[in-house]
């Protein structure tokens, strides 16, 4: 929304109120007109507020698509994070199970070098006892002298013990061999898995890349479209002072006492404007330091139409004279919005709270506590913004306050 749809907001507001003084202006008629008047006010009415209910909608519905641009866009960039996360995780993995891979086949050599040693050694000891013709039999058959032949029979069977444990030590090392070989394929297996998911992650990050792109340049637009919006509100708000003061000339024209218009612009001119029931010497909205003036230079370019007054987040806000609340919901740049209409062709404009106590069409009177200070609406400090306009017009609050 922007700040010439928010003078649009005001101007139609006003206008609502310009049609109820003038019902009261006219009070010499007869009761027919003055009731077909009424009609007419209401009915007039009631199409303002529908039309502001429009605004307020479309308002919401632009709210919604930002914030679910935004959503999307914080969804994509914390899946491309968790995405490179699980990337490294990987790499880690990979890295692991290369180093895993490296030391099995230095085990496997080792184990194959001292199989060989151990085939070796059982060589020579078949080649030495083949030399020396020993064997049970050969014992027997020597006819050599007892002692004789239990030293032979003892050395053979030493060889015989030795082949049986050197083959034992084989066979333990042939099972350690094709144990690590098992290791080697479930390792290997697992790099190939490793590796897949590896591809399968990159893919999906090029994909949420892409999306993200998608995103931001949409997002790039809707930026270009508010800038275009923003050129536009200078032209917009002259067009908006221009009706808001074409009608004032009309609502003028009706009236049949000329002399009376008369009498009510020269005392416009000549004096501050008062209602019957807003006038000068009231009290302030809600007790606080005036943190900016009525005219003064905005921050973001301008003049400020009203004050901002500093007030702690829950502070009562009160209404500064008896009236109707005519516009009572959230409007983009001022938060939670009140406007109290106090006959006359007097507004107050009450912006930034942080909860809204009062309806439209609930009747208050002055002191009445309508709403609690806060810094909706992007007011950085808690803070109320109030105005005060006569006839589309703002006027310098601090000159009304006692």
């Amino acid at each position: 929304m922007t700040r010439a749809r928010h003078w649009l907001a005001f101007c139609l507001l006003i206008l609502a109120g310009g049609w109820h003084q003038l019902g009261h202006g006219q009070s010499n008629q007869d009761p027919q007109s003055l009731s077909e008047q009424k009609a007419q006010a209401d009915e007039q009415r009631r199409e303002l507020q529908n039309q502001i209910q429009a605004l307020q909608k479309t308002l919401d519905a632009q709210q919604a698509r930002f914030k679910a641009a935004g959503d999307e866009l914080k969804a994509t960039e914390k899946a491309i994070s968790d995405s490179r996360r699980k990337i490294k995780q990987l790499s880690a993995q990979r890295a692991e199970t290369a180093a895993s891979l490296q030391a099995l086949a230095a085990q496997i050599s080792d184990q194959q070098a001292a199989l060989a040693a151990d085939q070796k050694t059982l060589a020579d000891q078949l080649r030495a006892q083949h030399r020396s013709g020993l064997s049970p039999w050969s014992a027997v058959l020597s006819g050599e002298d007892p002692q004789s032949l239990g030293r032979e029979l003892g050395y053979l069977a030493h060889v015989s013990d030795a082949r049986v444990a050197m083959l034992a030590q084989i066979n333990r090392r042939l099972a350690e061999l094709s144990a690590l070989q098992s290791a080697q394929t479930k390792e290997q297996l697992a790099l190939e898995a490793t590796l897949k998911a590896l591809e399968g992650e990159q893919k999906r990050l090029a994909e949420q890349r892409r999306e993200r792109k998608v995103l931001l340049a949409r997002l790039d637009g809707q930026l270009a479209a508010q800038r275009a919006e923003r050129d536009r509100m200078a032209r917009d708000e002259a067009q908006l002072s221009a009706l808001i003061e074409g009608i004032g000339e009309q609502l003028k024209k009706l009236k049949t006492d000329q002399s009376h218009a008369n009498a009510i612009r020269a005392d416009i001119f000549s004096s501050l404007p008062q209602g019957e029931v807003l006038k000068r010497g009231m009290a302030k909205p809600v007790k606080g330091q005036i943190l900016a003036r009525y005219g003064s230079s905005r921050p973001e370019g301008g003049a400020w139409r009203g004050v901002l007054i500093g007030a702690p987040t829950g502070t009562p806000v009160r209404a500064v004279a008896a009236g109707t609340i005519i516009y009572a919901t959230w409007l983009r740049g001022f938060g939670n919005l009140i406007i109290v209409d106090h006959s006359d062709e007097f507004v107050t404009v009450y912006a930034h709270n942080e909860a809204l106590l009062k309806g439209v069409g609930d009747s208050v009177r002055a002191g009445d506590i309508i709403a609690e200070a806060g810094n909706t609406g992007g007011q950085l400090d808690s803070a109320l913004y109030f105005e005060i306009r006569h006839r589309g017009v703002p006027l310098d609050p601090q000159l009304y306050f006692n």
